[in-house]
């Protein structure tokens, strides 16, 4: 239980911004490479603030951008990331979400990774403990944050969301991901 609230405190961040305003799949992410990423999970493999520094990549390899300018946060630079050109960890189509209980008003997210994904993102967060994830969504990577704990059972929970982030990330997830 506590390594579960571990990785939902890392994953809170990410998800109740973008639920804020929904995203649109993106062929290209600002001074990256063209790429349309798939949804899920992508290990960073580096990370620079120049995308100009990155040493060449290998041929499975892209430079994505991140900012934060989906949650209308337009004062942080961009960070460049080269990760693989698939995800570590994918959502399956039989990922799941719902809303759950409010808590001094703030309301949870329930996320279940799909049965396919649930070993797979197991193996992936025990063999990458304190390393850095993407977490990419309609093509446009939402989230980074660093893996602190193995999560089993592929069950992830965001927690604190305020100003109905939660309800409005739950009906972005299920248009985007759960199909």
């Amino acid at each position: 239980m506590n390594r579960i609230f571990t990785v939902l405190i890392v994953l809170f961040l990410a998800f109740t911004a973008t639920a804020a305003q929904a995203l649109k799949p993106e062929k290209t992410q600002s001074g990256a490479q063209q790429v349309s990423l798939q949804n899920g999970f992508y290990l960073i493999l580096e990370e620079q603030a120049d995308p100009a520094k990155f040493a060449k990549t290998a041929d499975d390899e892209v430079i994505v951008a991140y900012s934060l300018d989906h949650l209308g946060i337009t004062d942080q630079p961009t960070r460049y990331f080269r990760v693989k050109s698939l995800p570590n960890v994918g959502f399956s189509a039989d990922a799941t979400t719902e809303v759950g209980d409010k808590t001094e008003g703030k309301t949870t997210l329930n996320v279940v990774l799909g049965a396919g994904n649930a070993k797979d993102f197991q193996l992936f967060t025990a063999a990458n403990i304190d390393r850095a994830v993407a977490i990419v969504i309609a093509g446009k990577v939402v989230t980074a944050h660093k893996i602190r704990t193995e999560i089993v059972g592929g069950r992830i929970q965001i927690t604190r969301c305020g100003d109905d982030a939660c309800e409005q990330l739950h009906l972005w997830l299920k248009d985007n991901v759960a199909r």
